[in-house]
């Protein structure tokens, strides 16, 4: 247990240990080649000193010797100005001594900040020193290098690997690029292998991020882009296209992208319902009913898409269960109607010509479902009566279209359906076929992703 002394306020002889056993020395920071005590950075632009100072061993000042070194330092800055002079001379001279340098001559000059930190005089008056004629005459010697900073001697590189110096340097050269207001510009794609290949590479990074997949990817997309970005045919390189194309999706396989999806006013489409276009998958009711949306805006609801679901609704609670769909749809000032079927495992198509008072049936498979047709016409003419359109509610006719495209699988009768309702909206022949299926699911898919119908808007508005 420690005794307290007598009396705290007697102050401790120098070389003596008070009764408490603690010293009451000033204890000195430690301060390393190019920053400050305890470490911290000086301000940018400070001069690094390369001269390697030996550890005090334990040589602690006391409170009158602090006294006689500050009046020590009071009368050198008192003193004339030959004194003055020679230690700014031997300053300059144990600067060129340190950094090395071939002659004084060719030694950049040091600011009155850098030189009395680099000697250790903090508390100099640098005002008094830049006064005098000696070092006025050592300012008008003729410099060789632009700036310390930027050309540093060999025996200044070590102290650029201290940590603070270096968050310094890296700053000055991120401030630099921020004044200019300019990035570096990235070099240009070469017309080499590794040029071609880097550039295959982007742009199948883009097209997996806008597409999330690469359902809708075809060989001769990859193709036409490195043709406009080398401005050459690269016909012979599609072996190399090909099988940097393979390796790519292949790496991509094990991250796709579940949070993808796609919104369309009130539709919304996930990977999974956009995977259904993907090979012989069977199109869902998703698909259809933001297709149809997009024919709509494309027509400018001159042609009226009906809900998948309709149908169902209309069959299982009759005109009630639908009558509010239309509420605010007048549909006997539209061109045409259309109306898919999802009966059980297949899809069919019903149009309404208004202007013609005709209902047509569309099947990929030659079926003809009558019973479909004959409730279409009583809802129709349920409307007609609802609407108070007298001239709708007799006249109607029914068409079975049987030379139209015809499916030779059981998978794409989803595709046929969404390729009759595009082209019968834009008043198109019906001339695809079922070798056209793989391009056409392609296409949709796109369509969706981008929101818009492509080919069609010209040709709409010319008409």
């Amino acid at each position: 247990m420690r005794v307290p002394a007598a009396n705290s306020s007697v102050r401790a002889e120098p070389g003596e240990m008070p009764e408490n056993g603690r010293s009451r020395r000033k204890r000195v920071p430690k301060t390393c080649d190019c920053c400050g005590p305890h470490g911290k950075p000086l301000a940018p632009g400070h001069q690094q000193v390369s001269k390697k100072r030996g550890r005090r061993k334990k040589e602690m000042l006391s409170h009158e010797e602090e006294e006689e070194v500050a009046a020590e330092e009071e009368v050198v800055s008192s003193t004339a100005a030959e004194e003055e002079e020679e230690v700014v001379t031997l300053e300059a001279d144990a600067a060129s001594e340190m950094d090395e340098a071939p002659s004084p001559k060719e030694k950049p000059e040091l600011s009155q900040t850098e030189r009395g930190r680099a000697n250790g005089l903090e508390n100099s008056d640098t005002k008094e020193l830049s006064s005098s004629a000696a070092h006025n005459d050592l300012m008008k010697k003729p410099h060789t290098e632009p700036d310390a900073m930027e050309t540093a001697s060999p025996g200044l590189s070590a102290s650029w690997d201290h940590h603070y110096c270096r968050a310094l340097a890296e700053e000055h050269r991120s401030d630099s690029t921020e004044d200019t207001g300019q990035s570096a510009p990235l070099p240009p794609a070469e017309f080499t292998t590794e040029g071609i290949i880097e550039c295959i590479h982007d742009f199948l990074e883009q097209f997996y991020g806008k597409y999330g997949s690469f359902t809708p990817l075809s060989e001769t997309d990859v193709l036409d882009h490195l043709s406009k970005t080398f401005q050459s045919d690269l016909n012979d390189r599609m072996k190399l296209i090909t099988k940097e194309v393979a390796k790519y999706r292949a790496g991509l396989a094990c991250a796709p992208m579940h949070f993808f999806q796609v919104t369309y006013n009130k539709h919304t489409l996930t990977l999974d319902d956009l995977s259904t276009l993907d090979d012989q998958n069977w199109v869902n009711d998703q698909v259809i009913n933001m297709y149809g949306e997009l024919i709509m805006e494309a027509t400018n609801h001159k042609v009226h898409f009906f809900n998948s679901f309709f149908y169902r609704q209309f069959v299982a609670k009759g005109y009630e269960g639908v009558r509010r769909w239309t509420k605010k749809v007048d549909l006997f000032s539209k061109s045409l109607l259309l109306i898919p079927l999802h009966l059980e495992i297949h899809w069919s198509l019903i149009t309404v010509d208004v202007s013609k008072q005709s209902i047509n049936f569309y099947d990929s498979q030659g079926i003809l479902f009558k019973f479909a047709v004959d409730n279409i016409l009583k809802y129709i003419l349920a409307e007609a009566k609802e609407k108070k359109q007298a001239v709708f509610q007799k006249g109607w006719k029914m068409v079975v279209n049987r030379t139209i495209p015809q499916q030779k699988n059981d998978n794409d009768c989803g595709v046929f359906i969404l390729e009759y309702c595009k082209c019968l909206a834009f008043m198109k022949p019906l001339l695809f076929t079922q070798e056209d299926m793989p391009r056409v699911r392609k296409r949709i898919y796109r369509e969706l992703c981008e929101r818009r119908l492509s080919d069609c808007l010209n040709q709409h508005k010319a008409t």
